[in-house]
């Protein structure tokens, strides 16, 4: 009896050591537990902000009919151009609520902001007032460069588009509630971006890291190259072109939307783990499927294919509920 307890004793004291050496080191997580606070807290605000502009949009729409014409005529905009400093490896730090976001990298050390601030108001002066309250901070911080858009409560629709060259090597950290983001020819070792709706489109990047959310927009990445990339939409399609690196992580999600991931030839092949539920799975690589095993039972519309291609030398994961998800050579390709 004594000998039985010792060995189950040992065996327990094995279990929880295997546990806490998988557990990930106390600074990973703190760093995960910090990045979505933030992430939480931008689109608490985004959302916020999403509501006030229904609310302003839908007054505006009253008063209209009230007043027997369309909402929402007057006018007023204002456009400026900002200078800032960035360190080499530096990031851009921008927070937007709605409006366009263009980002293009150069060989320049300096960081050239034009910001055009569009209102619209039932009069004249209710959009000057919503043009004179939304402002826009940018500032030098440690070597980084912070942009907000800050806009007081008040009447009227406002919209702030930027239009940004930076150095190539910059880092990018994006949040915005509306509107269409683009960022290119850039070779950061970061680029994170964060919406509630709009199209994001990325093309000539060279970046370690790569973190891609929206809850409605489309996720077009053209001439990619990334370590790590995670593309998220919950209502959008996503599509990805580019080579994968060796011991590479590649994680495509969306909810209802396609999937489309296209992969040059020459580079390391790639261990697959796709799913859809009610959409079509199609892939150009031929995988190396392991010795089949009895079947478990599943729901009749899921449909998955997993295995590896080549050397498997990275992983690359697709999801999608309702989605199609496809897999592309290049033409000409074998």
């Amino acid at each position: 009896m004594k000998r039985t307890r010792g060995i189950a004793l040992l065996l327990t004291c094995l279990a929880w050591t295997s546990v806490a050496a998988a557990q990930p080191p106390e600074d990973f997580r703190a760093r995960q537990q910090e990045l979505r606070e933030q992430r939480a807290a931008a689109r608490a605000q985004a959302q916020a902000d999403a509501t006030a502009q229904k609310k302003e949009t839908a007054a505006q729409r009253r008063a209209g009919a009230a007043q027997g014409q369309r909402g929402g005529q007057a006018e007023a905009s204002e456009t400026f151009t900002r200078t800032a400093r960035l360190e080499r490896g530096g990031t851009l730090d921008l927070q937007n609520g709605f409006g366009d976001v263009t980002i293009t990298g150069n060989g320049d050390r300096e960081v050239t902001i034009e910001v055009i601030k569009q209102a619209r108001a039932l009069n004249d002066a209710r959009a000057r007032l919503a043009l004179n309250g939304t402002r826009v901070d940018i500032a030098e911080r440690g070597g980084n460069v912070e942009v907000r858009t800050l806009r007081a409560v008040g009447p009227g629709q406002v919209a702030v588009n930027y239009v940004i060259t930076l150095p190539e090597n910059a880092n990018i950290v994006l949040r915005s509630a509306s509107g269409t983001l683009r960022v290119q020819k850039m070779a950061g070792d970061e680029l994170s971006v964060d919406t509630l709706q709009g199209n994001v489109i990325v093309s000539d990047l060279r970046s370690r890291m790569l973190e891609l959310h929206t809850v409605m927009g489309d996720m077009l990445l053209r001439d990619v190259a990334a370590q790590r990339a995670f593309v998220q939409s919950m209502r959008g399609n996503l599509e990805y072109a580019g080579p994968l690196q060796r011991t590479g992580q590649y994680r495509f999600q969306t909810h209802s939307g396609n999937i489309r991931v296209k992969i040059p030839s020459g580079g390391p092949g790639f261990d697959l783990d796709a799913m859809t539920s009610t959409g079509d799975l199609r892939s150009d690589f031929a995988l190396r499927l392991p010795q089949q095993r009895p079947a478990l039972r599943r729901p009749a519309p899921l449909r998955i294919l997993r295995g590896p291609v080549g050397d498997a030398g990275a992983m690359l994961t697709a999801h999608s509920f309702s989605g199609n998800i496809v897999l592309l050579k290049p033409q000409g390709s074998q």
